[in-house]
């Protein structure tokens, strides 16, 4: 089965989006926080075709629970940009912000996932592989983190 323009964006943004993840925790471990920075402009600007992915499956009618996650995974590109561009709020130290942060990343993540799986069943197995690799990436990152900040006390 052929794969429309618009699926094929979203699964281009899909694998893209968990490509950025993995470089920006892998800056932020470098301690390269304006690389970091620069790329994070990048993974906010996704929501934009992801809005006319949106727009163009509420137009064909697509199963609700696509609208539902590409909702929350827009939403979730506009509070990082609210967060971490636009209020330049130092939220990953506040136990408060940061786990509900995480839980809706997460989640935005899995649909990701979800309606890759749904549009290709081969390239859903690539997303799942490069997500698992960020979040082994993002272990590693953060085991590093916490050894460096004990060996300095």
């Amino acid at each position: 089965m052929a794969i429309s323009f618009f699926d094929g964006m979203f699964l281009f943004i899909a694998i893209l989006l968990n490509l950025l993840i993995i470089f920006i925790f892998i800056m932020r471990y470098r301690g390269s926080e304006g690389l970091e920075h620069k790329i994070g402009y990048f993974v906010i600007a996704c929501a934009f075709p992801l809005v006319i992915i949106l727009i163009n499956y509420i137009w064909i009618g697509i199963d609700l629970w696509i609208i539902i996650y590409l909702i929350i995974i827009i939403n979730f590109l506009i509070l990082e940009a609210i967060l971490d561009y636009i209020l330049k709020i130092k939220f990953r130290k506040n136990p408060k912000i940061v786990g509900p942060y995480i839980l809706f990343y997460y989640v935005a993540f899995w649909g990701l996932l979800a309606i890759s799986f749904v549009i290709d069943l081969v390239i859903g197995f690539i997303v799942f592989g490069i997500f698992m690799i960020s979040v082994g990436v993002t272990i590693y990152t953060h085991k590093k983190e916490k050894d460096k900040m004990f060996k300095k006390q």
